[in-house]
């Protein structure tokens, strides 16, 4: 069943848990669609390791988001060190595969209550001239979803005190997984997030926080059957915009605890119309790296991306031929990097017809 949450209220401290819970029929849960094609694994994997003279990223490295300024790819990637405390490192790179540049002080870290125990998961959109990034904010008991912008132009100097943090997404609500659109939809800002155990989309008539007078709604609910994706889905990376819709690359984990990686497509002019669902996943772990279960490692059994970006970086609008990279962690403790294109992510059934529009 689909739920659906109105925050229009006049009460700006109301906790998101207060707020009344209607229940709609479901809507979005396509079945019987062909299988996507499967991410390729680039073969210098891993791409970013922990750095053991670096305290704040001395553990572990993971989950990493993307963004594609002036010819280069900066990656903001989740690190966590000696203090066990998350905070946010950046490395550069030409290329998208092999990271020259890596900065040896975390370019975000925490200051709020709320995030006290670290800046997890953190995903880039640029959106009207400014950076935003969602993350998740931890203090050691509730995760919730924070957002924070800075300008083009600070991020590339590495001014980071040019941060502003708008605060909670919606505040004492356990929340994770977002991602920001990049494009206003008729004048409303709009935001993927998870409410376990589905992906929820959000609408607002600015990108601020909290995301007050808006429309929620689930977009896609966990799979019924005992599946990869059957306990709980997210968001991943930024929506991609293809001439076939906004394309996401998805996660969902089984009732082993299996982390996996998915596809969903959205429709380009009102993207809480799921078009398209991936029956299948289109990466497992299957790396010694992805596997874990040592010592060196954090969390087994887990690919989870925070971003992805175009190999022709300056390409705003894809398709079927234009390749896509994807960047993941692997059990919780290093970064890969696998690649496809549109086509091979996007069924030939769904990129030529409109059958399976919903």
């Amino acid at each position: 069943m689909i739920k659906t949450i109105d925050t229009n209220t006049t009460e700006d401290k109301l906790c998101a848990w207060d707020i009344p819970v209607p229940v709609m029929a479901c809507e979005n849960k396509p079945s019987n669609l062909p299988a996507a094609g499967t991410l390729n694994r680039f073969h210098g994997n891993p791409v970013l390791k922990p750095i053991r003279e670096h305290s704040w990223e001395s553990k572990y490295v993971l989950n990493a988001a993307t963004l594609a300024l002036e010819g280069k790819l900066y990656l903001v990637y989740r690190a966590y060190g000696e203090d066990e405390i998350s905070r946010l490192g950046l490395a550069i790179s030409r290329d998208g595969f092999e990271f020259n540049e890596r900065l040896t002080e975390p370019i975000f870290e925490p200051v709020d209550k709320s995030e006290r125990r670290g800046c997890e998961d953190p995903r880039l959109t640029l959106l009207g001239g400014r950076i935003y990034m969602t993350y998740t904010a931890y203090d050691g008991e509730i995760a919730q979803i924070a957002l924070a912008s800075i300008s083009t132009t600070d991020f590339v100097n590495y001014c980071w005190d040019g941060w502003h943090r708008h605060g909670l997404f919606l505040p004492g609500l356990p929340n994770k997984d977002a991602v920001l659109f990049p494009e206003d939809f008729n004048g409303q800002y709009v935001m993927l997030h998870r409410i376990e155990p589905h992906i929820w989309i959000s609408f607002a008539p600015k990108a601020d926080c909290p995301w007050h007078n808006s429309r929620h709604k689930v977009l896609a609910e966990a799979s019924e059957k005992v599946v990869w994706d059957s306990q709980k889905i997210g968001a991943g990376s930024q929506p991609i915009k293809t001439k076939y819709g906004w394309l996401l690359i998805t996660h969902g984990v089984d009732c082993a605890s299996v982390y996996r990686l998915g596809v969903m497509l959205l429709d380009l002019n009102d993207p809480s119309k799921l078009i398209y669902r991936s029956p299948n996943f289109i990466l497992e772990p299957t790396m010694e790296c992805e596997l874990g279960g040592d010592d060196a490692s954090w969390v087994p059994n887990v690919v989870f991306t925070c971003g992805a970006i175009p190999r022709d970086m300056d390409k705003y609008i894809l398709d079927e031929d234009d390749e896509l990279i994807v960047y993941y962690g692997a059990a919780d403790t290093v970064i890969n990097v696998a690649t496809a294109t549109i086509g091979e992510l996007i069924p030939s059934q769904i990129r030529d017809s409109d059958l399976y529009a919903m």
